[in-house]
């Protein structure tokens, strides 16, 4: 299978010139990519995500997109009287903000479906009880607190996830079905590295609005681009990871110690970063890799 010409013209004008031996090593492979509500609102960073999401399928590789919806979701309940308000970074969820988010982040979800679609990407997609069901849940009570329908990941309909996966380029919400049939809101980060995990994937890749892992959140030269869990585990220790940053990190120090092989953490915006972190050596983000 030849590089396309629209891939490598894009490449190229990235400075990208010899993408054959990444693609020869990921084509067949699933990616799992992470994207916020808020960069996925953003058309000045939303809209090059997709060209980098839909030039990926075109070109052989298995991309799952998983997204959030917190921002539209805060607009919106405030705009009913309701404050969001949130616990350890999870969000109280009543049974009307359930309703709202499902309806927030189903609205995100068919956009995303249909601007893949407009840049020739076979995209299904999955949100809540109307998307089947695909992502099973449980309820959880952090510390004991019950912060009402917020649940984590459980595991995932397999006949759904194999009826699509070959085909088609599965666009998933942070929502997810509980046994009793209840619609449940979960951290995006939740869900996409426990479905990085289900389905077996090669890299999950964390698109925020930060560069990455820095030594000094406010200088860009601190980056790391690379660190293996240990040494991760060691710059947590020592303080030189900032606050903010170490749940993510721990999550995902966990996740490689569960199986996963990779994970990137990279800025959605930056033009086309998922490509420049994919396609180069040096990359543009953070990799956590095993030891």
């Amino acid at each position: 299978m030849k590089v396309g010409r629209e891939t490598i013209k894009l490449l190229e004008s990235l400075d990208i010139r010899y993408p054959d031996k990444y693609l020869y090593e990921f084509r067949g492979r699933s990616f799992v990519v992470k994207c916020g509500g808020s960069l996925m609102e953003d058309p000045s960073t939303g809209l090059a995500i997709l060209d980098d999401v839909a030039l990926l399928k075109k070109e052989g590789i298995n991309p799952v997109l998983v997204h959030g919806g917190s921002v539209q979701a805060d607009r919106e309940m405030e705009a009913a009287g309701i404050q969001p308000k949130r616990y350890k970074g999870l969000r109280h969820t009543c049974e009307r903000t359930i309703e709202i988010l499902d309806r927030c982040f189903g609205a995100l979800n068919s956009r995303i479906v249909e601007e893949l679609k407009s840049r020739g990407a076979d995209a299904a997609g999955f949100s809540g009880a109307s998307g089947g069901g695909l992502i099973e849940a449980d309820i959880i009570r952090p510390d004991g607190v019950d912060i009402g329908l917020v649940g984590d990941m459980t595991g995932l309909n397999r006949p759904l996830w194999d009826s699509i996966l070959n085909n088609q380029l599965p666009v998933v919400s942070s929502l997810g079905v509980s046994p009793q049939g209840l619609t449940l809101n979960i951290n995006a980060d939740y869900v996409a590295t426990k479905l990085a995990l289900e389905i077996g994937a090669d890299k999950l890749i964390l698109m925020t609005d930060v560069a990455g892992v820095m030594l000094d959140p406010k200088d860009p030269s601190t980056l790391i681009s690379s660190l293996t869990v240990s040494r991760a585990r060691e710059l947590i220790s020592d303080g030189s990871i900032g606050s903010g940053m170490i749940p993510k990190i721990e999550s995902a120090t966990r996740a490689i110690e569960s199986g996963l092989r990779k994970i990137h953490m990279i800025n959605g915006r930056v033009s086309h970063s998922l490509l420049l972190e994919i396609f180069t050596d040096h990359g543009v983000g953070t990799e956590i890799k095993p030891d």
